[in-house]
């Protein structure tokens, strides 16, 4: 569906939901994430197959790359937003957030979500890259996900804010209290292969961390008065500096 001015609010030059959607079937690029078989038929504009309990997945597009050759770079999804006004730009849409490309999921109030013994895997964004070959890259990059801050352009400037190539935020209120389940950040590694480092850094940087505990309640992570302490121990953690093996001593 098209809109003819870029003024509209509901401007989406890409909206697959309101043209049409596709039963994930037996097809090959996801045949590692569950592929099922006999489900590629087309259903309707604007339905809702998530009321059929035989559909296991929706998608609404797919693209396979199965050149022998990379003629260049290879983009499934391309989306850029361009702001190039020789002037200031103000009012909308930069009151409101603007994405390239936005993923969410919304759990409404009434639904309970992955109430089986193993709970599912739900993704606001989900990036993937499976390694079957070899990869042999050198100083490239593989990863499922890649964030990137360009700030090369001749009048490139950062007056305030907090800018990251990638910003992880809860929001800005909560009905929890405290959860012992949420994290600002995991790395899982349950597989047999030790891999070198949990968090890698190469940076030029003034500070290795820039902590700020806000207390609400007391302070937390960071205690500096009163007793608590204990004793130093002989058990310590294990960080490579500068390709040095170095060793943070832990108090009991």
């Amino acid at each position: 569906m098209a809109y003819n001015k870029f003024s509209n609010d509901a401007f989406k030059p890409i909206h697959v939901r309101d043209t049409f959607l596709f039963l994930r079937g037996n097809v090959s690029g996801f045949a590692t994430q569950g592929g099922e078989t006999g489900t590629s038929e087309l259903i309707g504009a604007n339905s809702n197959p998530g009321a059929s309990p035989d559909v296991p997945c929706v998608i609404g597009v797919y693209a396979c790359h199965g050149a022998a050759s990379q003629p260049g770079p290879i983009r499934s999804i391309d989306s850029e937003v361009l702001f190039n006004y020789g002037g200031v730009v103000t009012g909308s849409p930069l009151t409101t957030s603007v994405a390239a490309i936005r993923g969410a999921i919304n759990v409404a109030s009434v639904t309970t979500l992955g109430a089986g013994v193993e709970g599912p895997f739900t993704y606001g964004v989900q990036g993937k890259a499976v390694i079957q070959g070899t990869m042999n890259i050198g100083s490239g990059f593989c990863s499922g996900l890649f964030a990137q801050l360009d700030t090369s352009g001749a009048s490139a400037a950062i007056t305030s804010g907090y800018v990251a190539p990638l910003i992880i935020d809860f929001g800005a209120t909560s009905n929890l209290a405290s959860s012992a389940y949420l994290n600002g950040q995991v790395v899982l590694n349950t597989t047999n292969c030790i891999i070198n480092a949990a968090v890698k850094v190469v940076a030029n940087a003034s500070y290795l961390f820039d902590v700020t505990d806000l207390s609400y309640g007391g302070s937390h992570f960071y205690v500096h008065s009163g007793s608590g302490l204990g004793s130093i121990g002989t058990d310590y953690l294990v960080v490579l500096v500068n390709g040095v093996a170095k060793h943070i001593p832990l108090y009991a």
